[in-house]
């Protein structure tokens, strides 16, 4: 595969052909170029994902590389969330620093606002609206309450068709930061001044880009010095947004909301609920047409209590149908999504998606009401739910049915797994004692929850030597990694086996250490309810202790803090020097 070279923006990228493979992940087409990363569809070993390359000259500062690196591994460390897109992995593919992360599908807040603007001679504002921006606000609030992003900007966010709010580069913005810090791309006025003199991202920094956001939003252009108030351009927003605004931009962190969340709250009750908006009586308009009547939701929802005016449902229905319109928004709590088509609701109603206390607005007209008590709709409600209660009986009878077979079967299952262990027993037993197997296997017993537990640990393996050209040395920032060699989920280490000196352990040595806590490394998995793992080990010479470990190629999980501990309590021999590399599986 071949990169091109190609300029986009103010900066100058290689852009990377589909098809371009970098570790596991195979590259499909762009999606967005960003402030330090260009990002592109690709397919990873779980399916579709999103693949961030970041630039070159970026990549090239050691302070800038440092910073990706570290946001990365502490996004990765997170667990998930609805308003996050979750970071996968990341690499060094000769040249080519990359991150990957689950799809993120949809529209970058920062293209939404360009449309807009793009029609904002014809539709007056260019910004997004009130209510939706009240929806976007509530989404990246909750997706920072307990995470520091420090670099947050439209381009942060993407809204896919359902409405659902995501902050999709959590991973990158120590390192925008860092890179706005060296020079290497300019300043934005969404970026608390803090940030820009060396602070690490903090929750106050945070609520700055969301004030910033959130002014954006509603104007339509990027918050400045001497710019209008929000109460000034948009229709019914009054002066307490505008407070707002200018309490969580404050120069001084001290004097904004001290968390993200709150920010939220705030924004979510001023414009979801209306308490920072004004309502005026709209102007009557010209009688609507019988077809009108038809197509149109609106007038059903307004007409829907006297619905014997003559127009029959099915009738409705059809017209309504029809029409392929897409402005129809659905409110589930706090949050609006859609706009749809009349088509799209009612498929979602039969999915369930759509249920009964959801509301159903139509976003031109503004009338609204709840879908199970609309006269048009609210059947097709009832009838979706019999149609999933119906199923759900049919399921319960069906597994009353197999529980009767299963038990009949569990007692020769039982009898089968006896005598196949006592096999088993009988087989490792008589393995140990000869002695002639070229792998040995120890089997410890752990007294665990009251049960024994057999455990098979195998000899242990010196892993491969590496074949690169340089190594990456340890400092406090900066250094040079691998070329040609891929460096993959998140694994950064350091795992040289010079280290100072030129002995090893042979690995009957190591195997006689870590076999005899059989019982102990079994044991971690049984309580995380793993089977099997395969973990390397690094042995300090000097010391004789174990200083890092990796469970199945990773440093995270519950699996691997178990055996990390039990491994790193370990005493092996003593060297003068060096360090000993070793691969061993454990199985239950």
């Amino acid at each position: 595969m071949t990169a091109a070279g190609t300029t986009s923006g103010s900066h100058s990228a290689q852009r990377l052909v589909p098809g371009f493979q970098l570790g596991e992940y195979r590259l499909g087409q762009p999606l967005w170029p960003l402030r330090i990363a260009d990002a592109y569809k690709a397919e990873g070993p779980k399916g579709p994902a999103t693949i961030y390359v970041i630039h070159a000259r970026i990549a090239a500062n050691p302070q800038v590389r440092d910073q990706v690196i570290a946001g990365t591994r502490a996004a990765a460390a997170l667990p998930e969330h609805k308003h996050l897109v979750r970071t996968l992995a990341a690499g060094l593919t000769g040249d080519i620093l990359w991150i990957a992360t689950e799809e993120a599908d949809g529209s970058l807040v920062r293209d939404l606002l360009a449309k807009k603007k793009q029609t904002a001679a014809r539709a007056g504002n260019s910004g997004l609206g009130s209510r939706a921006t009240g929806n976007l606000i509530v989404g990246v609030a909750a997706a920072l309450a307990d995470v520091h992003h420090g670099a947050l900007a439209d381009e942060s966010i993407v809204v896919n068709r359902a409405g659902r709010v995501r902050v999709i580069d959590l991973a990158l913005g120590a390192g925008t930061i860092a890179a706005m810090v060296a020079g290497l791309v300019p300043a934005q006025s969404s970026i608390a001044p803090e940030m820009l003199t060396g602070s690490p991202p903090s929750g106050p920094a945070d609520v700055y880009a969301i004030g910033a956001l959130l002014y954006e939003c509603l104007v339509g252009a990027p918050l400045e010095k001497g710019g209008p108030r929000p109460s000034e351009v948009v229709p019914g927003v009054t002066s307490q947004i505008d407070e707002l605004v200018a309490r969580a931009c404050h120069r001084d962190p001290e004097k904004r909301f001290g968390r993200a969340d709150v920010v939220g709250e705030v924004v979510g009750e001023a414009l979801n609920k209306g308490g920072a908006m004004t309502t005026s009586p709209a102007p009557p308009g010209p009688a609507a047409s019988l077809a009108d009547q038809q197509s149109s939701l609106a007038t059903e929802i307004a007409s829907s209590a006297a619905s014997s005016a003559g127009i029959s449902v099915d009738r409705v229905l059809q017209a309504a149908l029809a029409d392929s319109t897409e402005k129809w928004l659905i409110s589930k709590g706090k949050l609006d999504y859609g706009p749809f088509s009349l088509a799209d609701v009612i498929t979602q109603i039969d999915k369930g998606d759509i249920v009964a206390g959801n509301v159903i607005m139509d976003k031109d007209s503004g009338a609204r009401v709840d879908v199970g008590q609309h006269g048009l709709l609210g059947p097709m409600i009832d009838a979706a739910r019999q149609k999933r209660d119906d199923a759900r009986r049919a399921q319960a009878e069906v597994a009353v049915q197999s529980s009767d077979k299963k038990k009949g079967v569990m007692l020769y299952v039982l009898i089968f797994l006896g005598v196949l262990g006592a096999a088993g027993a009988v087989y490792f037993v008589i393995k140990a004692v000869k002695g002639d197997s070229a792998e040995k296997k120890a089997e410890g017993i752990a007294a665990l929850d009251g049960a024994s537990l057999k455990v098979t640990v195998s000899m242990p393996k010196a892993p491969a030597k590496r074949t690169g050209t340089g190594k990456r040395t340890g400092g406090k920032a900066g250094g040079s990694y691998t070329r040609g060699s891929e460096d993959l989920s998140l694994d950064m280490s350091d795992e040289d086996d010079s280290g100072g000196g030129s002995g090893t352990l042979d690995m009957g040595t190591v195997y006689n250490v870590y076999s005899k806590q059989g019982g102990r490394l079994g044991g971690c998995l049984q309580k995380t309810g793993a089977g099997s793992a395969s973990i390397a080990i690094i042995i300090d010479g000097a010391s004789g202790r174990v200083t890092l470990v990796k469970v199945d190629g990773k440093q995270a999980g519950g699996t691997w803090a178990c055996l990390n501990g039990v491994l790193r309590g370990m005493q092996f021999p003593k060297l003068s020097g060096g360090r000993t590399r070793a691969e061993f599986d454990i199985g239950i």
